[in-house]
């Protein structure tokens, strides 16, 4: 599979999401995918990345749902693309600092 495949899947997920629902929702399936795809969820994260720099609200939230991985590899990273995120639709904000707020429980200095 291509990272071009995962995209189409995954836009496919966002689009035929109920309309009443947040992408936030998405958040356990984008998980399960991680370990479910045959690249442990490189293409996934690629994506997700792509989403978070996107201009696009339900698939930025959908992006910040994820659980069982970081977007991105440093705190530098996650702080300055998450961020920008969060300057763009404010109520990712919350999401934004409890994502930081693992990092720092998780990965001390």
């Amino acid at each position: 599979m291509s990272v071009e495949s995962m995209r189409i899947i995954m836009n496919g997920l966002v689009d035929r999401l109920h309309p009443g629902l947040p992408g936030s929702a998405l958040g356990d399936v984008l998980d399960q995918l991680i370990y479910l795809t045959d690249d442990n969820g490189s293409d996934l994260l690629q994506v997700c990345r792509e989403w978070i720099r996107g201009s696009d609200l339900r698939r930025a939230d959908a992006a910040l749902s994820l659980s069982e991985v970081f977007l991105f590899n440093t705190r530098e990273d996650l702080e300055a693309e998450l961020g920008a995120a969060a300057d763009r639709w404010p109520e990712l904000a919350p999401r934004v600092a409890k994502i930081l707020n693992d990092w720092d429980r998780i990965q001390p200095d």
